[in-house]
């Protein structure tokens, strides 16, 4: 549990303060700065996608292959990647804030900062995941807690003393210098060995999960935003509140895999943990919908229906998780990922019903259609059976 929560701790400062800033943004620039978190929400996949390609994937290749260039060539690698498309949102980003219906001249310096930030999170997760691998969790709490408390500074006070662009501007130059730092502290010198394909193969479910989630928000904000502000508020308001614990939740699948790698995953005491941390995360929920319901004041029929749909989901993740984990590192073949592609296409149909829930149906469809093939696949396996509990 102790190992959860510290990797459980640098996810949460990674998503709760950005969110916390947001909000507080919200309130001492203009109320229409905080809904940059849902404009630039479905861009968070594709960075989740790089991370999967080029570090959690690394680390498992490297440590099967005993291997340390591995994790390295890929830092350099995949931050020229996602730097380069960081470089085409920013050059485009009045086109991405009107392809997302809304008005560019309203989001325009903050979304090319919620952009970069995003950017410098894929950073800092590289060397949390190479650190996570080595065992060395306290330093990747460090490496979060000095990283996201510098930029929360010097974005909320900074644009009190100075125009919106230059406190802008200088946060993520000096957000830069902070990371170039860390990035010195955790590099040793490489050769080129990416094994992409290796990477890929280790990682493949999370990349086509968040590639298709990726599409998926993309078209289904776009869908729901045309109905109005009222779903507009309460869908950003819901993921103000929500999306830490989702984040959070995800360390679920890190120690999972970690475990899994090294032969050591404990089914019992993993479920047991992960619905521990669950009821954590319900009462987060709850403490954040009651204290800022007062001030965003979303429509509480429509608020009431997205947080249904998170709860049952979040619910049902950890039995979706562990198993889809285990037929990641251990049975990885084709028809999995297959099934796992079929379930997301079918997710990103359900973005386009003419509703303004569209989005949250199908989130309850994927994580209904994940369990299932899960189970089934998983059901001879005796490591899911609670009597035995272990794997190894």
């Amino acid at each position: 549990m102790k190992r959860l929560l510290q990797i459980s701790f640098d996810t949460l400062l990674t998503s709760a303060l950005p969110i916390v800033m947001w909000i507080v943004l919200g309130i001492i620039v203009r109320p229409e700065v905080a809904n940059v978190f849902s404009l630039t929400y479905p861009l968070l996949f594709v960075y989740v996608v790089f991370v999967n390609v080029f570090a959690i994937g690394p680390n498992i290749t490297a440590r099967r292959n005993k291997n340390r260039y591995v994790v390295f060539s890929n830092m350099i690698f995949g931050g020229i990647v996602a730097g380069l498309v960081t470089l085409f949102l920013v050059l485009n980003v009045d086109t991405y804030i009107t392809l997302m219906n809304m008005e560019s001249e309203v989001y325009h310096d903050f979304c090319i900062y919620g952009i970069v930030l995003i950017f410098y999170g894929f950073i800092v997760q590289m060397i949390s995941q190479k650190l996570y691998y080595e065992g060395k969790n306290r330093r990747s709490n460090v490496i979060n807690v000095f990283f996201n408390i510098v930029n929360f500074s010097l974005i909320i006070v900074l644009p009190n003393i100075t125009d919106e662009k230059t406190a802008i501007l200088m946060t993520m130059i000096i957000d830069a210098v902070v990371l170039i730092y860390f990035l010195k502290r955790n590099f040793k010198k490489t050769k080129i060995q990416l094994c992409l394909i290796s990477n890929i193969k280790n990682t493949s479910f999370s990349i086509l999960d968040n590639l298709g989630m990726s599409v998926f928000y993309g078209i289904g904000f776009w869908n729901t935003f045309s109905y109005g502000q009222k779903y507009i508020d309460a869908i950003n308001f819901e993921s103000l509140t929500t999306e830490s614990q989702w984040d959070v939740l995800d360390s679920l699948s890190t120690t999972s895999k970690i475990d899994i790698t090294k032969r050591k995953f404990s089914y019992r005491k993993s479920l047991k943990e992960a619905y521990k941390f669950l009821f954590v995360l319900f009462l987060t929920i709850i403490i954040m919908n009651v204290a800022l319901y007062w001030y965003y004041k979303p429509d509480l029929g429509v608020l009431a229906i997205l947080l249904a749909v998170q709860v049952v989901d979040m619910l049902i993740r950890p039995l979706v998780i562990f198993r889809w984990n285990y037929l990641q590192i251990e049975d990885n073949k084709a028809k999995h990922n297959a099934a796992f592609l079929g379930i997301r296409l079918v997710t990103i149909l359900t973005s386009f019903i003419p509703t303004a829930y569209c989005t949250y149906i199908g989130q309850l469809l994927t994580v209904g259609l994940e369990y299932l093939y899960a189970k089934v696949k998983c059901r001879k396996v005796r490591l899911f059976k609670l009597k035995r509990g272990r794997l190894y």
